[in-house]
């Protein structure tokens, strides 16, 4: 794959411990970009337990291993429910930087109160799911594409969605139907941007070894009387089983792809939404 060295990189969602975003930011990192990284400063009742207390600080954690590789990395925490801070979180890492090449939008909604039949699902719970898993990515390329086009220079943008963007599962309406518009915005972006060489594609993972909190994980091990950490563990390995590929996706394998799609590798890619599931879902 080919270097980084250069490019600045602005990541969302990125300060889980085993999620997608810090997955991407190291391998960024590693491959010579500096970074801008985000998240939004969640109280400990919203971390998984392996991220509750001292020992983890979120995106700060991140950065500190980032910025081993030899490049910089910079901490922002937003709240990307709310335009204006979408807005100022652009502008402050084009104030650092000078510049974005690369725009990962990775951060979603909590899953789990939305985990009911359509006609119980709550209406601020569906808007929510709306701001984070959909407004919000559009609002960062609205902010950031306006930078790039002036730039020249092209640019990447790379959304993750999930597989359940192509295919609905029942109580999943607000997060599935979210993930269908992703793939829309994703390719009419593309067609929008691609006039001044700057691509916008997604990746589609499966189900993922994040152990970022999801309400309904909770909930159950909960029913089950058992740790929240015994009922993933039981999740992963069920999941794992279940694959064509023998294990469950990783987010590293998830990071992979989208450090390609971010690179000099890819310029002839854009529109596109690529599953990484084990082969699970095919289409």
């Amino acid at each position: 794959m080919s270097s980084l060295k250069g490019k600045v990189a602005l990541i969302t969602g990125a300060g889980g411990r085993k999620g997608i975003g810090r997955a991407t930011a190291l391998k960024l990192a590693a491959l010579g970009a500096d970074l801008a990284i985000t998240d939004f400063a969640r109280p400990q009742t919203d971390l998984p337990p392996q991220e509750r207390g001292e020992q983890w600080r979120g995106i700060e954690s991140v950065a500190k291993e980032a910025r081993k590789h030899g490049h910089k990395c910079t901490t922002i925490f937003c709240d990307l429910s709310k335009s204006v801070e979408i807005r100022d979180l652009i502008d402050e890492v084009i104030s650092q930087f000078g510049k974005i090449d690369i725009l990962i939008n990775n951060a979603r909604a909590i899953i789990g109160k939305d985990r009911v039949p359509v006609w119980e699902l709550d209406e601020a719970e569906w808007h929510h799911f709306l701001d984070i898993n959909l407004t919000a990515v559009y609002l960062a390329i609205k902010y950031a594409a306006p930078h790039m086009i002036e730039r020249g220079q092209g640019g990447r943008i790379v959304n993750t969605a999930s597989d359940a963007s192509k295919r609905g599962k029942a109580t999943s309406s607000a997060y599935s139907s979210t993930k269908f518009g992703l793939l829309g915005l994703t390719q009419c972006a593309a067609l929008d941007l691609a006039p001044h060489k700057i691509t916008v594609n997604a990746v589609c993972p499966g189900s993922v070894n994040t152990d970022r909190l999801s309400y309904q994980e909770q909930a159950t091990a909960d029913e089950q009387g058992i740790p929240l950490e015994t009922y993933r563990a039981q999740l992963v390995e069920q999941l794992g089983q279940a694959n064509p590929l023998g294990r469950i996706v990783e987010s590293e394998d998830v990071a992979n792809l989208i450090a390609f799609l971010s690179s000099d590798d890819a310029p002839m890619i854009t529109g596109q939404a690529y599953n990484v599931n084990g082969g699970t879902l095919f289409h």
